[in-house]
């Protein structure tokens, strides 16, 4: 068989089960993905660390070549006397070291942000899900695609051997003169045309086999063997569970945008709301001069309360407000497409199952009789009964029987596919 070289190297056959798994576990889109979860993850705990006591430490040194004048009252120096007099007070050498404490004590927007925070790393975790279910979808539909060209092949191959065959017989009836030239070439050609065929799903089905193995995350060197055996199960898929728009993760990570949505404008209102933390701070002021000799250091310390209170922002946070509300709207509405749209998928998809059901039976039917056909007019031929014509016309219409088998065969495939993608169960049914 034209197809064995190409895979005497695979150690082992995955079933689509399997190969579904191993692409969970290994695709690239995938882990990118787990690593944008990851950084949701990081980003909570930095809100969330916002909260805690923030420890600072500052430094100042300067040297004064001429130090600040001062003026003062007079009467300071001399009492009764009138006017002013200029004075400079300090040392050429200061320097402050100082250790800085602050807690936050009351901060509505700051709760109201980790509540955010929180609620976008769930719809981290449902664009992981959206990126698996993306990945399986296009495994599954690239496996069934390979399964029918590799069993395509495999079909043209037999009805290959089987001309052959009868290449071989009829040239042992030209020799007895009951056939002529012609009618072996016009076999020849057949098989010619039988195998140039052949040839082009030998390309398709490399071609198949190396996408999935990227989707996979396999080397394309590396061997890999998929089943041949077309699954005859006709049966609709069931599931135990009512469909709900919610098992869509596209739905899901809308109703997630409007929490967000809704928890944003409770931070805009928080803003209208005081902020209270409470400071604490030691530090040593150092007094110098060289000219002198002089150097001393003095502690001080100091606890408090830091109140900010916007009383008046120009309504910018009004403004603001009327832009949530606008983008809320917006989300109802995609909402609402969204649904619709999921509707319209799953009644396309259980109608298209209903009819492909149908259209492999009668497929497969028609399949089985055009091979007993071929069979019977083979049986004729070398008695003599029928002529070259009639074998090729009947191994034509063995092909195109075949090739209609398995196209609805995929078709029906696809629309189960369809089905447990437009109802939310893809990861369920194909894992």
């Amino acid at each position: 068989m034209l197809l064995t070289p190409l895979l005497s190297h695979a150690q082992k056959v995955y079933t689509l089960d399997e190969c579904v798994s191993l692409a969970l576990e290994q695709n690239l889109e995938i882990g990118n993905s787990r690593y944008d979860q990851l950084l949701y993850d990081e980003q909570v705990k930095e809100v969330k660390r916002a909260a805690l006591p923030k420890l600072g430490f500052g430094a100042e040194y300067d040297l004064y070549t001429q130090l600040p004048t001062t003026v003062i009252p007079s009467s300071a120096f001399s009492p009764g006397a009138e006017g002013y007099a200029a004075a400079s007070f300090g040392t050429p050498h200061q320097s402050t070291y100082a250790l800085q404490l602050e807690q936050v004590i009351f901060d509505p927007s700051l709760n109201v942000g980790i509540k955010a925070a929180q609620t976008i790393n769930e719809m981290g975790e449902i664009q992981y899900v959206q990126t698996k279910e993306n990945i399986t979808f296009r495994v599954a539909s690239t496996y069934y695609n390979a399964q029918v060209v590799a069993k395509q092949i495999e079909m043209l191959e037999d009805n290959s051997q089987s001309l052959d065959t009868l290449i071989a017989s009829t040239r042992m009836m030209m020799q007895s003169g009951l056939v002529n030239t012609t009618d072996v070439d016009r076999l020849v050609i057949n098989k010619s045309s039988l195998d140039n065929h052949t040839a082009t799903l030998q390309a398709d089905y490399i071609y198949l086999i190396n996408s999935l193995k990227l989707l996979l995350n396999m080397d394309t060197d590396e061997g890999l063997t998929i089943e041949h055996q077309l699954n005859p199960d006709l049966s609709a898929l069931s599931f135990q569970d009512a469909f709900h728009y919610e098992n869509r993760s596209e739905v899901q990570l809308l109703n997630k945008q409007k929490e967000v949505l809704d928890l944003q404008e409770k931070q805009i209102n928080s803003g209208y709301l005081p902020h209270l933390s409470a400071v604490a701070s030691y530090g040593v002021m150092g007094y110098g001069d060289q000219s002198e000799n002089y150097y001393e250091h003095y502690d001080f310390s100091y606890v408090g309360l830091k109140l900010n209170w916007m009383l008046f922002d120009g309504m910018v946070k009004s403004s603001q407000k009327t832009q949530k509300k606008i983008e809320m709207k917006q989300l109802n509405a995609q909402l609402e497409m969204t649904q619709r749209s999921i509707e319209n998928e799953r009644i396309n998809a259980l109608s298209k199952l209903k009819v492909h059901q149908r259209e492999v039976a009668n497929q497969k039917q028609s399949m089985e009789l055009a091979t007993n056909i071929y069979q019977n007019i083979q049986m004729q031929y070398s008695e003599g009964v029928v002529g070259v014509q009639e074998i090729i016309e009947s191994e034509n219409e063995l092909t195109e029987a075949q090739t209609n088998y398995l196209n609805s065969w995929v078709r029906l495939q696809q629309a189960k596919l369809d089905l447990a993608k437009a109802e939310g169960h893809l990861l369920t049914h194909y894992n």
